[in-house]
């Protein structure tokens, strides 16, 4: 009972926007942000390249909400585009910061500068589902642009990283 009525207290003196997701978050905004910088084709939506995954909060260091997120390629290849999305300050989405090709992509936000993004590596003779072993880097903010960092091999591939 006592933490029945700890909750409700707690629920109570959170901000109304505490729960809120900045729209920059949500997949069919940033998907639309996409479109209209002419990166993605209603075409391509309409084969299946569609917002996949988008893991929200602050990776350009301005306290301001961003969207890392990758792109569904429409077939067997998984997700085959992952960038970031700069949020506004209304949490309408803003210019896009990073735009990069990839295979079988995961990603994950790290802290407020920095994220990374996971992807299978195959040697010849390796069928599509059971790669060797996967390919980690570490994207960070530089205050103007993202860098990449190392590259680091893994065995296997962390569920965190593909989980919706």
């Amino acid at each position: 009972m006592l933490r029945v009525v700890l909750a409700l207290v707690v629920l109570a003196l959170l901000p109304a926007s505490a729960g809120a997701q900045a729209p920059v978050c949500d997949r069919e905004v940033a998907q639309q942000a996409l479109i209209d910088a002419g990166k993605l084709a209603q075409e391509d939506v309409g084969f299946g390249m569609v917002v996949a995954l988008v893991r929200c909060g602050d990776v350009t260091a301005d306290g301001v909400t961003d969207a890392v997120f990758t792109v569904a390629s429409g077939g067997t290849a998984g997700d085959t585009r992952f960038g970031v999305l700069r949020g506004n300050e209304d949490g309408s989405p803003g210019a896009l910061a990073l735009w990069r090709r990839g295979y079988g992509i995961g990603l994950v936000r790290r802290n407020s500068r920095s994220f990374a993004v996971i992807q299978p590596h195959y040697r010849v003779g390796d069928a599509n589902c059971c790669p060797s072993s996967y390919r980690l880097r570490r994207w960070s903010w530089t205050g103007s642009r993202f860098e990449p960092g190392k590259v680091r091999k893994r065995k296997t591939a962390p569920r965190r990283f593909y989980r919706a």
